[in-house]
Parts: structure tokens; C-alpha cells; sequence
């Protein structure tokens, strides 16, 4: 989807043909030259401007260059200050046309520095405009943010030099609708939607006094359609998760939300494109109409659908052979394929084409766009519209053909760093062409390629493109698991297999895969909230010399693949013929009877002795063997929700023969044994009911009795309970002194999206919403911790989270617990994965704790320890069930 502020000020308000005809005024009455520089040569030079505004009024913006490069080195070298911000401009805006965003950029600052010179912060703010916008095409939405205004929303004026405050100093009202615009998108695409409709609002408000400007409210209005359909899409997935959950009340309100958000989103457009319409702007009317043709599919209205892709297709080819109009026809190819299949690279290759007319309107579409991006010398345009073709031979089954192409589409991408982001996709296209192909090593290594590439670049695509975050499944994720799938082909199955022997390598490539898998499920979750580094440690360098087995799942298709990397450098492989429906029906049976609390579970359970019979059983004898006393597991989508401790082989659960830890990914734990020393908590927690803005939660009276106890067992320990537990009496406790344990006692939740990960705090929030506790969110407890990381002070350590849940069958909630400890800056965590009764807690936490003094025992020894307590209880109260000790689960380094 093309944003109409990529080009808002290259409109009639403040065009590239405005600054050139400024510079042809300039030329009238001004000689530029100083010293010996003669008349003649000032007339040659301006000979070379003019020849490059030519060029580029006729769309040809690689001949305007050379011309205009020529221009700006006499300009500099006879520092003509006022000629050289101008040309500068010029060349920035010719390289933006061209998809040379990195050169674009450059001149942008040069502009920007010269204008600075000359004094003119009116203009100066402008440029900034211009340059944050080049930056949101690269998806560095925080580096725009900051070149437009520098400050979060709620941290007062924007800094003294940022676009928006000099557009407000110079009273700039244009520049002030520009560059709030630009924020709101950058925080569109960043994901903070309701602020970005702040921003958008407040742009369009002034806007709506300038008079004269149908242009400019045109791209506002398509700017808050995109903040309403993106809304939509939010919705439908959260839908889409409470319908996998069986939550149908959730899925009805979803729902509900998703159409409203969806009719807002196409009155917006519609008002767009009657603005442009009337104001016969051909390419602000082919953006708004790019924008319905999706927002009526969501509706189901097909009917306006093709009427409003034949007003497109129209439009389309009233607009000149440039950048905009290669784009567009390359979307309206995409929308030739039905919404399911195009948003799913996993099945778009594998979906044949409707029809030959289809694929002949299609094909004619990206040929078109091809042909425009030759024109232009525009490698990412060229890039897709090469590699989309192929796609389409790949499709027919014309693979020499497919092949062809997609090797001229990874070259043109190859050219251009604007381009990275679809290098990996025609690497991955060659690598399926090429399995289809049989010629299986040229696969392999197109394969690696594409990963290697997307490892590099991934950060940035997903906090580009929001809507690729919640497509991941479909979009990313197949990449990695084909790769994995391909690189096991060959690997000999439930064997154990060395170092030495042939296939090894090609197993620690498919590890390797999997680990690089799970960050970028992280990175996609987390997105813009959260930087996740991973380190280049292996499977061999956790194990070696150590009485630790890791197990790595992998659900894929019709079946869940187990490696188990033993203390010994070995591997083993077992692949189980199951469907990933098969996988997830038993995880949410398994987790439903545990969290019934039944006491016939351990007769009736028949999903716990299936999740064992998959996991563990084929594993038995390689770990007696072996002499293995804790198992890691790196688990696959649903498998994260598993408490591993409370899988039953009929007779024991697992956390009788194992201590029992888990990581998001071996690459993202330090499994290192750290010197306590001397333990001590910042003990939180909420033990009165407390309420949030649509939700209410119990009180937990236990919470009392579990912080006093535990501040006996961790001397020099500190309380912060109910009122006292704010977000900032705990900001300035941390600050005031080091604390090895951080523990809260208190409710909070895992959910679809990083913003739904919270816990509440005791205190009240101020103003209109005094009644509520507060909510602190996984994102400001990082905050919170790193603020006081300094290499003089002792880390935390550990951050138990004893009143957390996360919902069954939801995927997505499964990363936020995950990536918790990550997502913290804490080295473990220990989170539970639905809520026990507090006395229940408050018995495992203080066992906990007692064993954790104890040197001689590793975190996942002390769990291990405090569920057994419970599990050999004698007691009638229930104590010894599951339901009561298993959702406690250790996060990250287990030693």
C-alpha cells in the first residue's frame, strides 16, 4: 500500500516545480559566481539546470540528474549558498522518483544544511518533512519521529529543531499540517495507531482553515482511512485467535469492531477520492482507489470491488510513466488473486492462476511496470515487477521460464539497498523453483541465502510494514520451516547421530534455522516495542559437559518434527506424523483438563500421555544414557503453552525424573551459572480487588502473607503492597539500590499484541480515571530495568511473574510469555501459565526461594524442588494436583 505522504509536498503546495521556478527567478537578477568564475561558465551552468528541469518535467529522472550533479559541484565549489540548497532539493527529488531513497536522503541533508546556513528555518522544517518522510520508506519510523518532532506525545513540545516545532515558531500552518501528517504516519506504521490519529486529526483540523488545499486534505483523509483499516485488520485477527479459542462472545465484539473500523476506513477513502476527483488529481484518486478495492473485500461487497478496480485500471493509465503508476500496477495484479491467497506466501506458489485471462491481464499489468522501471533505472521497481512474473511462471509450472526471471529480479534487487527488502523473497522463489527443478543444492543454497538475507533485513520490513507483523505465519514464516524441512530431507530419523557422521551438518543448519525462526517470531511480535539481539551460541555450547538435554519442536503441515541435542554434542531426530490441527487439539485439550483442576486427571487425561508418547518416550533410553537431569525445551507455536513438568507417561509426570526450563530460543539465553551471593527481592503485589478501565480483578488475600514470608527468607528484602506499589515508588526503588529478585505478586496477562501484556499495579491513577489501578506494561518494566543497567551494579537476576495467565489456544499471547524475560532485559523469568489460588502460590514461591539459596542447585533443581513439595503433599486439599503446580514455568537461563 503506497502512503500518500511518500509525496505530499511534491504537490501543488510545495512542489519540485515551485523550487525550480524559484531558481529560474533566481537566475533572472543573480549572478551566483564569485572570483574568476566567468559569465559564460554561469550561463553554462544554468545551461545544465535547465536541461535538467526539462528532463525531468518529461518523467525522464535519470537523464535530470547527471545535468543537476554537474550543477551542484560549481554551486558548492562557489558556495552559492541559495543555488545550492535549490539544486540539492532538485537531485533529492529526482532520486526519491528514481527509488534511491539513501541518495535522496543525502541531498535532503544537504539541503537542509545549507538552508540552515542561509537562516531560513521556515524552509529548514520543510526540508526535515522531507528527509523524515525518506526515512519512513526505509522503515526508520523512530529516526522520522525524531526529525519531526523528537519527543513522545505525552514529553511535552517538540525539540527547538524538529520540523514540527519550527513550522509552529515560524507560524507555518502548511509545514505544521505537513509534518504532523508525516508523525502520523510514521506512528501509523509503527503501530501506535490511536496516536497516529491523533496527529492526523490535528493536521486535518488545521489543514481544514488553509482554504485552497484539496490536495493536501485528500492525503490526510487517506492517511486516516489507513489508521482505520489497519484497525480492521488488527480486529479481524484478534477474531480469527477467540474463534481458535472457542471465546465466542470475544469473537462477536471482534467482529463487530473489525466492520466498524472497515466502514469508517471506506468513508474516509471515499471522501479522498471525491476530493481528488474533483480536483482532477489522477494519482491522490488511484491511491484512494488502491485503498477501497481491499477495504470492499473486507465488506464482501464484490459488486464495488470490480467497479471501483475498472475506475482504477482507468485512472491508471491517465497517470505518466513514473514510479507511482509501476506501483500501482503492480497492486492491481495483487488484487487479481483473492485477498487469501495473496496475503499467504505459503500458499500463493502452491494456488495455480484463475484463469488465462487472469494471467494475461496480470501479466500485461507487471510487464508495464517493468518496462517503467527500465525507464527509470529504479532497481526495487524493477525488482518486483521481474520477480512477480516469475512468480506467475512458477505458478503455470513453467519453471526454466520462472527461473529466468526471478534471477533477473534478485539481480535488479541486489542493486539497491532500497531493494534488500525483496531480495529474500526471489532468493526463497528460486529456491522453491529450484526443488521443483529436482536440482536440490541449488535450492539448498538459494535457501540459505534467502534466510541469511532476511536475518539481516528483517528488523527493518517488519517495523515497515505493520500488516507484515500479523501476517508472519503467512508471509515470513514458511521460509524458515521449508529451509528446516529441506535441510532434514536427507538426516537419517530416530537415530543418534555424531558430529562426524555426513548429515550433521545439514541438522545443525535445520537447527540453526529453527533458532532464527523464533527470534523473528519475537521480533515480529515485539515489532518497533522491543530490540531483540540475538547471540551465535549452539545447541552443542548449552549441553557439552553438562547434564542438560535441549529439545526443539517444530510443527509444520502434517507433521512435529523433535531434535534433542545431547550433553555429548549428538542429536537425534524423530518426526511424527501428526497435523498441526492434530498438535493444537491435543495442547488445548491438555491444557483444558489441567486447568479444570480435576482430580480424575491423572486417570482420564489420554492428552498428556499423547503429548509424552510425542515428545519424551522416543527420547527414554538417549537420556538415561546420558545421565540428563534438566531438559530445555525450545518450543514451536502452541507447544509454548505446554507445561512440560505435567506430561504423564501413565505412571510419572516429568518433573518426577527432570527439572524442567524453557527459552525462546537458544541464540536469545546465556545459560551461565551466576555467584548469588547474597539474595534479596523487591517484593510487589496487589492483594485488594482492583479494577481497569473494562476489567475487574479478584483480590488476592494471600499476597499479604506470601510477601512477609518471603521477605523473611530473602533478608534485605523490601515491600512495595497496594498503594504503595505504583510504577513510580517502583522506578525510584530500583534506583535507589541494587536487587537480585524482582517478584510480583499480583494479576496480569499475556495477549494478542505487546500493548496487551501487562500487570497491575496497586496504586490509583490520577485524574478522570482515579477509580483504576494502574497498568504497567511488559514494555515500561523493561524501561524500568534499563534504566539501572550499568556494568557497576548487580543485574536482576530473576523476575517472577506468581498471577499471570495466558488464554488456551491462543499463538500469539504464547510469544509475549515467551520473549518475557527477553522483553524485561532480565536474565530469567519465572510467569505461570494461568491463575492458581494465591495460597497455592504463595507455597510454591516460598519453597522456591529456599531452594534457590541453596548453591549447589540450578534455578530449574530449585522449581523442580518446590513442585515436587506440592506434588507428594499428603494432604487432602488437592495440593498434589497439576492444576496447582505445573503452570509454574522458568523462562530463559535455567542455571
Amino acid at each position: 500500500m503506497r502512503r500518500s505522504y511518500l509525496r505530499l509536498l511534491a504537490r501543488r503546495t510545495f512542489t519540485i516545480l515551485c523550487g525550480l521556478s524559484l531558481l529560474c527567478t533566481l537566475w533572472l537578477g543573480h549572478h551566483p559566481f564569485r572570483g574568476t568564475t566567468s559569465s559564460v561558465q554561469a550561463q553554462d551552468v544554468r545551461q545544465l539546470v535547465q536541461t535538467g528541469v526539462e528532463h525531468y518535467q518529461a518523467g525522464n529522472f535519470v537523464a535530470a540528474v547527471d545535468p543537476w550533479l554537474t550543477a551542484y559541484e560549481v554551486y558548492k565549489a562557489s558556495q552559492d549558498l541559495p543555488a545550492l540548497a535549490i539544486v540539492s532539493e532538485n537531485l533529492a527529488r529526482a532520486y526519491q522518483q528514481m527509488g534511491r531513497t539513501s541518495e535522496e536522503i543525502t541531498y535532503w541533508q544537504q539541503a537542509g544544511t545549507t538552508i540552515k546556513t542561509l537562516g531560513d528555518r521556515q524552509k529548514l522544517g520543510r526540508l526535515l518533512t522531507e528527509e523524515a518522510q525518506a526515512y519512513g520508506r526505509l522503515g526508520q519510523h523512530r529516526r522520522a519521529i525524531t526529525l519531526l518532532c523528537g519527543v513522545e506525545p505525552d514529553e511535552g513540545a517538540c525539540q527547538a529543531n524538529s520540523a514540527l516545532n519550527l513550522a509552529k515558531d515560524t507560524e507555518d500552518l502548511l509545514g505544521q499540517v505537513t509534518a504532523l501528517g508525516s508523525l502520523g504516519e510514521a506512528y501509523r506504521s509503527s503501530g501506535r495507531l490511536n496516536v497516529a490519529k491523533d496527529y492526523l486529526m490535528e493536521g486535518y483540523a488545521i489543514g481544514s482553515t488553509l482554504g485552497d488545499q484539496p490536495n493536501l486534505m485528500a492525503s490526510l483523509l487517506n492517511s486516516l482511512g489507513n489508521v482505520s483499516a489497519n484497525l480492521a485488520l488488527i480486529n479481524g485477527r484478534r477474531a480469527e485467535e477467540a474463534l481458535n479459542k472457542g471465546d465466542n462472545n470475544s469473537v462477536v465484539a471482534l467482529r463487530m469492531r473489525t466492520e466498524a473500523n472497515n466502514d469508517q476506513a471506506i468513508e474516509y477513502f471515499l471522501e479522498s477520492y471525491d476530493l481528488a476527483v474533483n480536483n482532477q488529481q489522477n494519482e491522490l484518486q488511484l491511491y484512494a482507489l488502491l485503498n477501497l478495492i481491499p477495504a470492499y473485500e473486507r465488506a464482501g461487497d464484490q459488486v464495488a470491488v470490480r467497479s471501483y478496480r475498472v475506475l482504477a485500471l482507468n485512472v491508471l493509465q491517465r497517470l505518466p510513466d513514473a514510479k507511482p503508476k509501476a506501483f500501482a500496477a503492480i497492486k492491481l495484479a495483487d488484487f487479481l488473486d483473492p485477498p487469501e491467497v495473496r496475503r499467504s506466501q505459503r500458499i500463493l506458489s502452491d494456488t495455480p492462476i484463475a484463469s488465462a485471462a487472469v494471467e494475461a491481464e496480470a501479466i500485461a499489468l507487471l510487464e508495464q511496470a517493468r518496462d517503467i522501471g527500465e525507464a527509470i533505472e529504479n532497481p526495487r521497481l524493477l525488482s518486483f515487477a521481474l520477480g512477480k512474473l516469475g512468480t506467475l511462471d512458477e505458478r503455470a509450472g513453467r519453471y526454466e521460464a520462472a527461473l529466468e526471471k526471478t534471477q533477473d529480479a534478485r539481480y535488479a534487487a541486489d542493486q539497491d539497498r532500497a531493494a534488500q527488502d525483496s531480495l529474500y523473497l526471489w532468493e526463497w522463489q528460486l529456491g522453491r523453483i529450484f526443488n521443483a527443478l529436482d536440482r536440490e543444492e541449488d535450492a539448498s543454497q538459494a535457501y540459505g541465502q534467502a534466510v541469511a538475507v532476511l536475518d539481516q533485513i528483517r528488523s527493518d520490513i517488519l517495523s515497515a510494514n505493520r500488516e507484515l507483523q500479523f501476517d508472519f505465519r503467512d508471509t515470513v514464516e514458511p521460509l524458515y520451516r521449508q529451509y528446516a524441512d529441506l535441510s532434514l530431507a536427507d538426516v537419517p530419523k530416530r537415530q543418534k547421530l555424531e558430529e562426524k557422521d555426513p548429515t550433521f551438518e545439514n541438522l545443525e543448519t535445520a537447527l540453526s534455522t529453527l533458532n532464527s525462526l523464533k527470534v523473528a517470531e519475537l521480533q515480529s511480535y515485539f515489532a518497533n516495542d522491543c530490540v531483540i539481539v540475538p547471540s551465535e551460541i549452539r545447541a552443542d555450547e548449552v549441553t557439552r559437559n553438562t547434564a542438560t538435554g535441549v529439545f526443539s519442536t517444530a510443527i509444520s503441515g502434517d507433521k512435529l518434527t523433535i531434535i534433542l541435542s545431547l550433553p555429548d554434542g549428538s542429536r537425534k531426530v524423530v518426526t511424527i506424523l501428526e497435523t498441526e490441527a492434530n498438535v493444537e487439539a491435543t495442547v488445548n485439550e491438555f491444557r483444558g483438563k489441567l486447568e479444570a483442576g480435576s482430580r480424575d486427571y491423572v486417570f482420564d487425561s489420554q492428552a498428556a500421555k499423547k503429548l509424552y508418547q510425542w515428545l519424551i518416550e522416543p527420547f527414554e533410553d538417549d537420556l538415561k544414557a546420558a545421565e540428563v537431569k534438566t531438559l530445555v525445551f525450545v518450543n514451536d507455536g502452541l507447544l509454548r503453552s505446554v507445561p512440560m513438568a505435567a506430561l504423564y507417561d501413565g505412571s510419572r509426570y516429568l518433573i518426577e525424573n527432570y527439572a524442567v526450563a524453557t527459552t525462546p530460543s537458544l541464540t536469545l539465553t546465556t545459560p551461565k551459572k551466576v555467584a548469588r551471593g547474597k539474595l534479596n527481592a523487591l517484593l510487589l503485589g496487589v492483594s485488594e480487588r482492583s479494577r481497569l478501565p473494562g476489567r475487574s480483578f479478584i483480590s488476592l488475600p494471600a499476597v499479604d502473607q506470601e510477601l512477609d514470608d518471603l521477605s523473611k527468607r530473602l533478608p534485605d528484602s523490601k515491600i512495595l503492597l497496594n498503594q504503595d506499589f505504583s510504577i513510580e515508588a517502583v522506578q525510584q526503588t530500583l534506583a535507589e539500590r541494587d536487587y537480585r529478585i524482582l517478584h510480583m505478586a499480583t494479576h496480569g496477562e499475556f495477549g494478542f499484541a505487546p500493548e496487551n501484556n501487562f500487570i497491575v499495579a496497586g496504586a490509583k491513577q490520577t485524574g478522570e480515571l482515579s477509580q483504576y489501578n494502574q497498568k504497567l506494561t511488559i514494555s515500561q518494566l523493561d524501561a524500568l530495568i534499563r534504566e539501572i543497567n550499568d556494568p557497576t551494579r548487580e543485574p536482576i537476576e530473576l523476575l517472577t511473574l506468581s498471577a499471570c495467565e495466558t488464554g488456551i489456544g491462543d499463538n500469539r499471547s504464547t510469544l509475549g510469555l515467551a520473549g518475557v524475560a527477553v522483553r524485561a532485559g532480565v536474565r530469567s523469568a519465572i510467569a505461570t501459565l494461568w491463575t492458581v489460588s494465591d495460597e497455592s502460590t504463595a507455597e510454591v514461591m516460598a519453597n522456591f526461594y529456599e531452594k534457590l539459596q541453596d548453591p549447589a542447585l540450578t534455578k530449574a533443581e530449585a522449581l523442580q524442588e518446590a513442585q515436587l513439595s506440592m506434588l507428594h503433599s499428603d494432604d487432602d486439599s488437592g495440593k498434589s494436583l497439576p492444576y496447582r503446580w505445573a503452570p509454574f514455568i522458568l523462562i530463559g537461563n535455567w542455571l
